[in-house]
């Protein structure tokens, strides 16, 4: 089923376009009748099939077809109306709609109208969902009859012209009204093919996983596909239209009545065929121990003979083989000449894993043929176990290789298996500017290791530095910023002070010789499509600030940050999951309205202490990975799923709404950066009192739309929303909610 919910394709720091997708609201006669209440409440929701949606962006206008199939699970035929809220500042030039394969005319009302229709189908259901799409108008189409555990086929399309700012344009799908089905959708597919009058530069999703393909210079395609999945945020999609060397993209983001903001830079390089190849190092340093007989070894030879056969004709490149002693392939690096790397493959045959595993001298050994100079060079070091010969201390094998390396080289670790020593790859990796890698016993260590060394082959931009000529700026992730590669991008997050136009400056080298590069950027408010920035900067700091902990000790500074970013932005880890779950001592109601700093002092540094302890084995490694990943991530994860020691877990009581946080208590919903359990004014669901303050903002009605008890702040009050409470608001208690009326 395709489901087009509004594509909205728009200028990012201009007016972003929050879109919404088709609601089919049951029309059910009041009150019901005593027959009907067995099986139909107030509530009672479709169930969405399927949904598919394609996209056709032929720049600058983009066709959205929608097919969605919706299930009537009542005994029941049914009437409904299927309504269509229209995204804030679109201008659609075409609407049309089907059912079940008759063309239908749909109702055009205005947001004053339709504002009086959301609002009456809350107070008959009791249920705040529709809310986020109030001050918006409409489309509505009369849908009768609906048969009795039936199905009604909804197709819709419509074209919008796109707009640009600076060459970089915004793709929001709102998958997010898919929550409202009363079961999980089968199949929810969202297919986008981009054409561009311009080549296409970098195309990044920040919410969720997708398949991308470049089908050309000017030519993209993105495809977000699950199975058995209730959408619950909208998709986004950013692409850029290339018109120069080097390009540097910012978005940004400031919370309403914060002093900083959040920035997301894209640094993409130039396309591959505009730049002349860059000559590397490249040294495989292989583990060949007993311990990887058998099939572990025929893939990593395989994976080797990937590395090699990749190489470019200037590159240099050597080979160590390992066990209870180093064989290098030659003294020093050589060049990637036929007889050399035909050398090299006959090297590697005759390789038989045997012996111990003597990893300090393999990484001394490696550590010495690293040339002086400006070529970038790259170690890719594999093993499947500890360090058993030689020196076996984990503080020397870092600080000797830190040592002997001196930043000369980005050195990436591939860990087979479950029983490596997670943390000494961990260091390893951190201290001298790699990445580590896991290969988990049923994954193929040549996949693992071909994608990267795929990555590597063309190094496009290499030590990067980003500076900004008069912004403040903090806490930048990744740091220090990884090379810059063809065919991929760099995804940076970050802090800011003040607001205006400024410059990005990016320094790095090129062939060793030194550039810079300065692009010029806005660092504005945003908009509410923006706000994943605000999380995505979170969870990377969570997950850096967590790893230094595991990795070199917990301080009460640090872990103080790591609750306080967990509950404002509703982040939840395996080391913060009492957050969710509460102990002995305290219910999780009171930990989220409280800001007891020696009990999560006790209780985070005792999880990191405890889950730290184990440097091997399952545990270390699933530790490592995760926090790898959090600490990198690029798109965002559901804040509901946790894997904690290896099993993944759901918490159905926190939830991310824009960019704060919530918990549930109880059935109450409370904001999570709330200190204490107490709250200035008491509002009562559904009376005027509650749509006086929609009045004011109707974007409240995202975070309304929670539930019947919710917590949050509202200006400088905190506000309860519940069955009781006032009925009505003075102008004094309104001006207290909204300073500026």
């Amino acid at each position: 089923m395709r489901q087009a919910t509004l594509v909205v394709l728009m200028v990012m720091i201009m007016a972003s376009i929050a879109s919404a997708d088709g609601v089919l609201i049951p029309v059910l006669p009041q009150p019901i009748p005593v027959n009907w209440r067995p099986y139909i409440t107030p509530k009672a929701n479709f169930n969405v099939k399927y949904h598919e949606v394609n996209v056709e962006i032929d720049d600058p206008v983009a066709l959205t077809k929608i097919d969605q199939v919706f299930t009537n699970p009542y005994n029941r035929e049914l009437e409904a109306n299927y309504i269509f809220p229209i995204p804030e500042n679109a201008a659609i030039s075409r609407f049309v709609a089907w059912l079940n394969g008759r063309k239908m005319e749909a109702e055009l009302l205005d947001a004053k109208q339709a504002r009086k229709i959301y609002e009456d189908i809350v107070r008959q259901r009791k249920d705040p969902a529709l809310l986020e799409y109030a001050g918006r108008g409409m489309y509505k189409l009369r849908v009768y009859p609906i048969p009795a555990r039936g199905e009604v086929r909804i197709q819709l399309e419509y074209e919008q012209a796109l707009k640009s700012d600076n060459g970089t344009v915004e793709y929001l799908y709102p998958l997010n009204t898919e929550k409202y089905s009363g079961a999980n959708l089968e199949k929810c597919t969202v297919d986008i093919n981009i054409k561009s009058f311009e080549k296409i530069g970098a195309v990044y999703c920040p919410t969720h996983t997708t398949k991308s393909e470049r089908k050309g210079d000017r030519e993209f395609s993105v495809v977000y596909d699950e199975r058995n999945v209730r959408p619950n945020k909208d998709l986004i999609v950013y692409f850029t239209r290339h018109n120069r060397d080097f390009g540097f993209h910012m978005l940004s983001y400031r919370e309403p009545g914060d002093n900083t903001g959040y920035f997301l830079g894209i640094l993409a390089p130039p396309l591959e065929n505009d730049k002349p190849e860059i000559s590397k190092n490249i040294i495989f340093i292989l583990d060949s121990s007993g311990s990887m007989r058998g099939e572990k070894f025929e893939q990593a030879q395989a994976a080797l003979r990937f590395v090699l056969r990749g190489l470019n004709p200037d590159d240099k490149f050597n080979i160590i083989d390992y066990d209870d002693s180093v064989i290098p392939f030659k003294p020093n690096l050589v060049g990637a000449s036929k007889t050399n790397i035909d050398g090299a493959l006959e090297f590697a045959r005759r390789v038989e894993p045997e012996g111990g595993t003597n990893i300090y001298d393999a990484l001394a050994w490696a550590c010495d043929m690293i040339p002086r100079g400006d070529t970038p060079t790259y170690m890719l070091f594999l093993t499947d176990g500890r360090p058993t010969v030689g020196t076996t201390d984990i503080n020397r094998i870092v600080e000797n290789t830190t040592s002997k390396n001196e930043n000369r080289a980005r050195l990436f670790v591939f860990g087979v298996g479950f029983d490596v020593n997670a943390h000494l790859l961990d260091r390893l990796s951190e201290e001298n500017n790699g990445l580590p890698e896991y290969v988990l016993p049923e994954e193929d260590i040549e996949v693992k290791v071909s994608r990267l060394a795929a990555k590597i082959s063309r190094p496009a931009l290499t030590d990067i530095v980003l500076t900004f000529d008069s912004a403040k700026t903090s806490h930048l992730y990744p740091n220090p910023l990884p090379d810059l590669f063809y065919g991929s991008e760099i995804i940076v997050t970050g802090r800011f002070d003040g607001q205006g136009s400024d410059q990005a400056i990016i320094k790095g080298k090129i062939a060793g010789k030194n550039v810079t590069y300065e692009f010029p950027i806005k660092l504005e408010s945003g908009t509410l499509t923006d706000d994943f920035i605000a999380l995505l900067w979170a969870n990377r700091r969570i997950g850096y600030l967590t790893q230094q902990m595991r990795l070199h000790g917990t301080s009460g500074e640090l872990i103080a940050e790591v609750v306080r970013l967990s509950k404002k932005f509703g982040i939840v880890t395996e080391y913060t999951s009492f957050l969710v779950e509460g102990d002995d001592q305290y219910t999780a109601e009171e930990i989220i309205s409280r800001n007891d700093v020696d009990y999560y002092s006790t209780a985070l540094g005792s999880n990191i202490r405890k889950k730290s302890r184990d440097q091997s084995g399952k545990l270390a490694v699933n530790q490592s990975s995760n926090l790898n990943y959090q600490a990198n991530q690029s798109s965002m994860s559901s804040p509901n799923s946790i894997n904690i020691d290896g099993v993944d877990r759901e918490f159905s009581n926190v939830s991310q709404v824009g960019s704060q946080g919530f918990f549930q208590a109880g059935s109450n919903w409370i904001q999570g950066d709330l200190e204490g359990d107490k709250f200035d004014i008491e509002i009562k669901n559904y009376s005027a009192a509650y749509f006086q303050v929609l009045d004011q903002d109707p974007n409240l009605g995202r975070y309304l739309g929670l539930g019947n008890q919710v917590r949050m702040r509202i200006g400088s009050q905190v506000v309860q929303f519940d069955d009781n409470g006032k009925e009505k608001l003075t102008d004094e208690e309104l001006k207290l909610l909204f300073p500026n009326l």
